[in-house]
């Protein structure tokens, strides 16, 4: 295999990388660690901890994991985000950022009601660029709320092997839940679903031409283990499907570099236009506005969902490109003949095993400030 092939099969693996997306790889990828999480914050009880690290399983743009936690006391929070780890050129507003912040809180509420908690929420952002986004008291309730934790641990972004047919009426609703207001399912094969999917293609088309966008992504990709160990944030092989001998080369001889080739950028957006023509269709999140307060109630609605997924084999890959192009964003609603602002789009479809996650997890004390 020659390195014109090597790119085109690695960087085919790269499809889609912005938006909110943790990763899919095949079963055979090692399973991300999840032992000894808190080990290094013996000074804070070990309850609180747990609570932190399954919230710190949020998914978020090129695995940023953008979140800081400030602790007052044990069971009062200041959750905010690190200026470090935004996405100033396809997020320059901060909107995924606090997605992905909402996402955060979500998987708290429901670990912490695990152990007999609930939290409350108060919000101290004034922009989406303060330092200082919430603050979250947890406090007893006394009764606790069953629920299986391990879908925070196992839930991920799956790319390939989506099935083509339709998702039932049923599988929908049990979804998106009783919030149906902000949520809106477009078959791949009707008229909505082809615009969205050929929308897909030109925007990735129009971030992949675009150096600085390109530059971005570089910046977030971990290609050999050594820098894996040193971030443990950013993409991974692993985590953008890099299978085989070809996994083994990029890991080995890729560099930032090698996401500006112009055969990696061309076999990107092969990739995608592989994608969007399987899979059921489209599910789109909106909000009333774009203030911090419904992004984050945003990001909520997507985790729901997200740890929803598994249950039924629904695989989900957001693809925020339209959203993150304002060209194409301006049009997007009309289009639609939606009436709120629409946030996130994900392509969603069955497959029949869902794998185990492989996306990289920053140790607490980087995010504990």
């Amino acid at each position: 295999m020659n390195r014109r092939q090597f790119i085109k099969w690695s960087g085919a693996g790269l499809a889609a990388a912005g938006g909110i997306s943790l990763f899919h790889s095949l079963a055979q990828l090692k399973e991300v660690a999840r032992d000894n999480f808190y080990d290094h914050v013996q000074e804070t009880e070990k309850e609180y901890m747990e609570l932190l690290y399954l919230a710190s399983l949020a998914p978020s743009g090129h695995n940023t994991q953008p979140w800081t936690v400030k602790f007052i006391t044990c069971h009062h929070w200041l959750i905010g985000i690190d200026a470090a780890r935004w996405l100033p050129v396809v997020d320059p507003e901060n909107r995924e950022a606090l997605i992905s912040i909402g996402a955060f809180l979500e998987n708290l509420a429901v670990a912490a009601r695990t152990k007999g908690y609930d939290i409350e929420v108060q919000l101290k952002a004034q922009s989406s660029k303060d330092k200082e986004i919430v603050d979250v008291q947890l406090y007893k309730v006394g009764q606790t709320e069953p629920f299986d934790i391990k879908k925070i641990q196992l839930r991920r972004t799956i790319r390939n092997n989506f099935l083509t047919n339709e998702l039932s009426s049923e599988d929908i609703r049990f979804l998106t839940g009783k919030n149906k207001e902000s949520f809106f399912y477009f078959s791949r094969q009707g008229k909505e679903g082809k615009y969205l999917s050929q929308g897909t293609v030109l925007a990735n088309k129009i971030q992949t031409d675009r150096n600085s966008t390109q530059e971005e992504l570089a910046k977030w990709i971990r290609w050999s283990n050594e820098e894996s160990k040193k971030y443990q944030n950013g993409l991974t092989a692993e985590t953008m499907e890099i299978e085989g001998i070809s996994r083994w080369f990029v890991k080995n001889f890729y560099s930032h570099q090698s996401a500006l080739a112009k055969h990696f950028r061309e076999a990107t957006i092969q990739k995608i236009r592989e994608q969007v023509v399987t899979g059921s269709g489209w599910l789109l999140l909106t909000s009333k506005d774009s203030s911090v307060a419904e992004l984050i109630n945003v990001g909520r609605n997507l985790q729901r969902i997200w740890l929803a997924a598994r249950d039924k084999k629904i695989a989900i890959h957001p693809m925020t490109q339209m959203i993150e192009e304002t060209a194409i964003r301006d049009e997007l609603s009309s289009t639609l003949g939606i009436a709120e602002e629409i946030q996130l789009l994900l392509r969603v479809g069955y497959i029949n095993d869902y794998p185990k996650p492989v996306s990289l997890r920053m140790p607490l004390q980087c995010i504990i400030i």
